[in-house]
């Protein structure tokens, strides 16, 4: 549960009691990829976002995180660029 806590503060939000005990998964490349084209597009990070619960902020903001996904800002994440992508320490290893 620490890591999953983690991570969600690593996307810039404040956790309350409402999302720490919520049963959250870190995200695979290969689940929020939909369309198995091996990119992730902004509405795939969109659609991953609205599937985690809200937290005393409200919902993440997708945008934002796909902002800082898109290390290139190409209008896609890439595999490299999701593995690579910024993590809070003792978040989940690349890849996961």
């Amino acid at each position: 549960m620490k890591a999953r806590i983690s991570f969600l503060a690593g996307l810039g939000l404040s956790l309350g009691a409402q999302l720490a005990s919520a049963q959250f998964t870190p995200p695979t490349f290969d689940g929020i990829d939909k369309d198995k084209n091996g990119s992730l597009s902004k509405d795939e990070v969109g659609a991953w976002a609205a599937t985690i619960p809200a937290g005393p902020q409200g919902a993440i903001n997708a945008d934002q995180v796909f902002g800082r996904w898109d290390a290139n800002s190409d209008g896609s994440v890439s595999h490299e660029e999701f593995d690579s992508r910024p993590r809070p320490q003792g978040g989940p290893p690349p890849g996961n």
